[in-house]
C-alpha cells in the first residue's frame, strides 16, 4: 500500500538522521582521545581513522535501538499533530493495522543488529584492538625529536641529532640502564624504527656498545655494523597480545569460553554472549511499545505530550529491567534466562495491547450472534 510505503519511509528517515545524531556525538567524544596522537605524538592519519571508526559495530548495538525507538515515537507525533491519525482512526482503521509498519521496521533493525552481533562486532572489534596495539608498538617511535633526550621507558634514555624521515634517524645516542646489574650506552651513525613480533625495535647501523657494571669494575667495548635494541617496555612472553577482549570473540566463545580463560571472567562473558544474542531483539521491543502506547485508545490532541512521555518512560522502564538481568547474569549466571524474559514479555503485552480492539470485536460478534441464534430457536 502506498500509506506503508509512506510510514516506512518517513520511519526510516527520522530514525536515521537520530542515528546520525547519537553516533556523532558518541563519535565526537573518542576522537578527541584519539585525536592526541595526531596532534601531539605524530601518529598517523589512517591510525586515527581506524581507531575513531572501528568501534562504530559495537556503538550500533545501543544506538539503533534507541534511534528507532525515538523514530518511531516522533512519526506518530506528527502524525497526532496534523490530525492524520485522527482521520485514518475515523475511517476504521485499526491501531494494529497503523502499527504493522512501525514493527516490521522494529523488525528489520533487530534482523540488521542480529548481523552486526554475530558477523561484523567481533570483526570490527578485532581491527580496532590490533590497530591500538600496533600503535602502542609503534608510540616509541612517535615519542622520538630532534635533539632531546627522550625517557622511552624506565631506565631507557634515547637521543637523536637528526630524523630524516618517520622511521629513520642519524647520530644516535642510547643509554640503557634496564638491567640492574649493567649499564650499557651505544652510539651510531644512523638508525631505523621497526616492529618485528609486534614490539618497536631500533636497528643501529655503524656505531659501538659500551657497557659498565654498576660498580664501574668492568667494562667492554664492541663496535657493530649492526644492532638491534628492543625499546618496548619490559615484559614476559611474545610480542603477541596477552588476551582478547569479549568483543572479539564469536558468541559461541563466549557461551562456552576456553578453559585458559581467568574463573573470574567466565561468567562475564558468558553474560555477554547472551548479551549479543537478545540485545538485537530491543529494537523489536521498543518499536512494539511504542506503538502500542502512543495509539492505545481514543486519541485526543491536548494528551499527546503525556502519552509521550509515559511512551519514554515505559522505553526507559525496560532497558533499565535489561541492564539489570544482565548485571544479575553476571553474578548469577543461571538466571540468564531473565535477559530474554526483560524483553519478549513486554513484546507480548505491547501486542495484546494493540490487538485489543479486535479482540474486543471479535468478542462482541461472538456474543452477537449467539444471542440472534437463541431467539432464533425460541421463535422455532
Amino acid at each position: 500500500m502506498n500509506l506503508d510505503r509512506y510510514l516506512f519511509r518517513q520511519f526510516s528517515m527520522t530514525s536515521l538522521l537520530t542515528l546520525a545524531g547519537l553516533l556523532c556525538v558518541v563519535w565526537l567524544n573518542h576522537a578527541l582521545r584519539m585525536l592526541e596522537l595526531v596532534v601531539n605524538k605524530g601518529a598517523d592519519l589512517i591510525d586515527f581513522m581506524f581507531l575513531s571508526l572501528f568501534p562504530i559495530p559495537l556503538w550500533l548495538m545501543i544506538a539503533l535501538p534507541m534511534a528507532g525507538f525515538i523514530g518511531v515515537i516522533w512519526v506518530i507525533n506528527q502524525f497526532f499533530s496534523d490530525r492524520e491519525l485522527i482521520v485514518m482512526q475515523a475511517v476504521g482503521v485499526t491501531p494494529l493495522q497503523f502499527a504493522r509498519v512501525p514493527i516490521f521496521f522494529g523488525a528489520l533493525i533487530t534482523f540488521f543488529l542480529i548481523i552486526n552481533s554475530v558477523f561484523l562486532l567481533p570483526a570490527s572489534f578485532t581491527g580496532f584492538k590490533e590497530a591500538q596495539f600496533r600503535l602502542r608498538a609503534s608510540i616509541p617511535k612517535i615519542l622520538i625529536q630532534d635533539k632531546v633526550f627522550i625517557d622511552i621507558t624506565e631506565g631507557l634514555t634515547i637521543y637523536v641529532g637528526n630524523r630524516t624521515t618517520a622511521n629513520e634517524v642519524s647520530e644516535v645516542f642510547i643509554q640503557d640502564s634496564r638491567d640492574p646489574e649493567k649499564i650499557v650506552a651505544f652510539t651510531s651513525q644512523s638508525g631505523r624504527f621497526e616492529i618485528i613480533d609486534n614490539r618497536p625495535v631500533l636497528r643501529l647501523n655503524n656505531g659501538q656498545r659500551t657497557e659498565i657494571g654498576q660498580q664501574a669494575n668492568a667494562t667492554a667495548l664492541l663496535s657493530f655494523d649492526t644492532h638491534s635494541l628492543d625499546i618496548s617496555q619490559p615484559r614476559t612472553g611474545t610480542g603477541e597480545r596477552a588476551y582478547t577482549d569479549a568483543n572479539e570473540d564469536t558468541i559461541f566463545q563466549l557461551l562456552f569460553p576456553d578453559d585458559t580463560i581467568e574463573p573470574r571472567y567466565i561468567n562475564e562473558r558468558k553474560a555477554m554472549g547472551h548479551y549479543r544474542l537478545s540485545s538485537p531483539f530491543l529494537a523489536l521491543c521498543l518499536a512494539i511499545i511504542a506503538s502500542a502506547t502512543m495509539l492505545h485508545g481514543r486519541v485526543f490532541r491536548d494528551l499527546v505530550g503525556r502519552r509521550i512521555i509515559i511512551t519514554a518512560c515505559l522505553g526507559i522502564f525496560v532497558q533499565i529491567l535489561y541492564v539489570t538481568a544482565r548485571s544479575a547474569t553476571v553474578t548469577s549466571p543461571f538466571v540468564w534466562p531473565l535477559m530474554y524474559l526483560s524483553i519478549f514479555i513486554p513484546c507480548g503485552i505491547g501486542i495484546l495491547v494493540l490487538m485489543r480492539p479486535l479482540l474486543a470485536t471479535g468478542l462482541l460478534n461472538r456474543i452477537s450472534s449467539r444471542i440472534r441464534a437463541s431467539r432464533h430457536e425460541g421463535q422455532a
